[in-house]
């Protein structure tokens, strides 16, 4: 006991040393923690690609490629699903990118005439309305700078936007020794994950008791299986919800039909708030085009929505996850604001795994305490009996 209570001292005495190092040396620390994670993002990109791509592989495995040997099959498995993976990426930069920029030039061509109408419709309802006008005319509102200021502020965005193309070709033909380390990382991870997975198990079985390398594993596979529902289950919706748009917006002749479906596909990996970005740049191309068309493109949205709200998202995600819409909303909030879009992204599934860890400690904690109960509730029937 003596030792066990020196070790535990000597343990705390040491975290305490270095923590106050860390407090009092936090610049040379973040500096030690960037250059560390600028050698080591390659290969954590690259777990990451294996961990989402594993999802296809393991399908095209288990229902393509049942025959066969292992090896075979796995290699099959991955080149046709970085096959697909391409050639989607491929399909969606060429759909965006001429699409936006097409529309950014039909939006300046057609902003000036927009503004005219406003004029027009605001001066109309000052006849009217004689409050309506006395506040606009206290606004005091410059017609022709607004629509200089506008018209040019959508140009340079337009001459951003090509500008931010480039410089993205570049940076990423920059990065291109880091992303083939990263893709052939991942591919390895896929082809070798069982033995991966084997000297993990012996590594955590090597230095931890059996206790915890149990719970170890049983976090991971949770949490394996809850990352695997929750990419497939979002995929799956980010296409049905892209058909829907696509097929009404084209039923209803919308314009940007095309450019709005790719927008809300690739937007429906961001849970709640992925979808009302694209229904905001949908109606901002529309508006100055026809205003009533984009209140009707938005009454579409909101008719849309409902159907995946209540039909689609329940179904296709969110059975797979068991996690309800207020974890949800919670874990999109916090992992949006500590992390940006990846927060956002990973939030939701992590969010379902703490909500079934938690649950399972909960409900052992409350059979520990009703067993604890009963044997004290036995224990002072049987000292009333003697």
């Amino acid at each position: 006991m003596e030792k066990s209570m020196m070790r535990r001292l000597w343990v705390l005495v040491a975290g305490g040393v270095v923590l106050y190092w860390a407090l009092t040396n936090h610049v040379v620390l973040f500096g030690w923690i960037g250059r560390l994670w600028s050698v080591v993002s390659p290969l954590v990109a690259g777990g990451a690609i294996a961990f989402i791509l594993n999802v296809p592989v393991r399908s095209l495995e288990r229902r393509i490629f049942r025959k066969g040997r292992k090896p075979f099959r796995r290699a099959m498995s991955i080149l046709i699903t970085l096959l697909c993976v391409m050639l989607g990426l491929a399909a969606v930069m060429l759909i965006v990118i001429p699409e936006l920029v097409g529309a950014l030039e039909n939006l300046v061509s057609a902003l000036p005439s927009f503004l005219d109408s406003l004029k027009l419709f605001g001066e109309s309802m000052g006849e009217r309305y004689p409050d309506v006008g006395f506040w606009l005319e206290e606004l005091d509102i410059s017609w022709t700078s607004m629509k200089s200021s506008l018209t040019g502020l959508l140009r340079d965005g337009s001459a951003r936007l090509v500008g931010t193309t480039v410089n993205f070709a570049s940076s990423l033909v920059g990065k291109l020794v880091q992303f083939l380390l990263a893709a052939v990382f991942s591919i390895y991870m896929l082809a070798r994950k069982e033995h991966l997975k084997s000297q993990a198990k012996r590594a955590l079985a090597a230095y931890l008791p059996d206790r915890h390398v149990e719970r170890i594993l049983h976090a991971a596979r949770l949490v394996n299986a809850t990352f695997s529902k929750f990419v497939s289950g979002t995929c799956t919706e980010a296409v049905i919800l892209g058909l829907m748009f696509l097929v009404s917006m084209l039923l209803f002749r919308f314009p940007y039909a095309l450019l709005v479906a790719a927008l809300v596909s690739v937007s429906a990996f961001i849970p709640i708030v992925g979808a009302f970005i694209a229904a905001v740049v949908g109606m901002l191309l529309m508006l100055p085009v026809d205003p009533m068309q984009a209140l009707w493109f938005l009454a579409l949205f909101l008719v849309l929505q409902q159907i995946e709200g209540n039909l689609i998202y329940p179904r296709v995600v969110g059975e797979s996850i068991g996690l309800p819409a207020l974890w949800v909303l919670a874990a999109v909030m916090i992992g949006g604001s500590l992390f940006g879009v990846t927060g956002m992204l990973a939030g939701v599934p992590l969010a379902a795994v703490v909500h079934v860890l938690l649950g399972e400690s909960i409900e052992a904690r409350l059979r520990s305490k009703r067993r604890l109960e009963g044997f004290s509730g036995e224990e002072s029937q049987e000292q009333s009996d003697g």
